[in-house]
């Protein structure tokens, strides 16, 4: 009776014996770490420095914090003594061309490589959250350099898995640029130029067959790329807008739209040589 009693117990998820308690010491209790910095759904991101002057990004969010290295990778690991795994397998792949081989990636080996890109999506979106637009850039051309690699020693799934977002991180890529030109310059129209290249490449990127989420992230990417510029254009010379919103509409054969922008062009000059 008493086995059968056991059994169940154990089928159940019980514990064979008494259940004994995590105690926690001090050091390890959060609530005083979480007091000092309280949730604002206003503001939760902050650069800290430590005694030693090394800089970390932390996020709060509304029950923790998350905390992330300015450079390297996001947690601070170094893998195999490399800076990432994307910089370990690249020396591998030096050296078994050195030797006339080609490297090709396990599994495993993808695995950790998609794993880690998602790290440094995660530190991109954070640094364009706080306006760092150099470090999301920064960010963003890595992940474009990782899946480059894939695409040189992966299979066709595996390469296809991480280049169904290229849209989506050639996007924030060029929004990163973009921003960063008229935070440090006041640029606009130098910013718009950079969002009309970062729409070609993306309007010039081979389909994947099949792949709705290719197609989900190249329309939502050329969608925010055109509202940001329509919200910069707001800031430079009527004729400048009216120029660039031509090009969109010859790039998007929209040639009735073009021939009036046109027009409307012609007429602005005359008018402005009249003045």
């Amino acid at each position: 009776m008493r086995k059968g009693n056991e059994n169940k117990n154990l089928a159940d998820g019980a514990p064979r014996g008494r259940r004994k308690s995590n105690k926690l010491a001090k050091n390890q209790h959060l609530t005083q770490i979480l007091a000092e910095w309280e949730y604002n759904a206003a503001k939760t991101v902050r650069r800290v420095k430590m005694d030693s002057g090394r800089e970390f990004l932390q996020v709060r969010l509304p029950l923790g914090i998350e905390q992330y290295e300015i450079d390297g990778r996001p947690d601070g690991k170094r893998p195999m003594n490399q800076e990432s795994w994307l910089d370990y397998y690249q020396e591998q792949a030096r050296r078994r061309r050195r030797s006339g081989e080609d490297l090709s990636l396990s599994d495993e080996d993808f695995l950790r490589l998609q794993e880690e890109g998602l790290l440094y999506y995660y530190r991109y979106l954070v640094f364009f959250q706080a306006h760092e637009y150099q470090l999301c850039a920064r960010d963003t051309r890595r992940n474009l350099k990782l899946l480059d690699f894939v695409g040189q020693h992966a299979t066709k799934e595996q390469v296809e898995c991480l280049e169904q977002y290229r849209p989506y991180i050639l996007r924030m890529s060029c929004m990163a640029q973009a921003l960063l030109k008229i935070q440090e310059d006041d640029d606009v129209p130098g910013a718009l130029r950079l969002l009309e290249t970062g729409i070609r490449a993306i309007c010039e990127l081979p389909s994947i067959p099949e792949n709705s989420v290719f197609e989900f992230e190249k329309t939502r990417s050329l969608k925010s790329l055109e509202d940001l510029i329509s919200q910069l254009e707001a800031h430079v010379p009527r004729n400048v807008a009216l120029e660039n919103e031509l090009k969109r509409a010859i790039r998007g054969e929209n040639y009735e739209r073009a021939a009036t922008l046109r027009d409307a062009i012609a007429s602005l000059r005359k008018s402005l040589k009249e003045e």
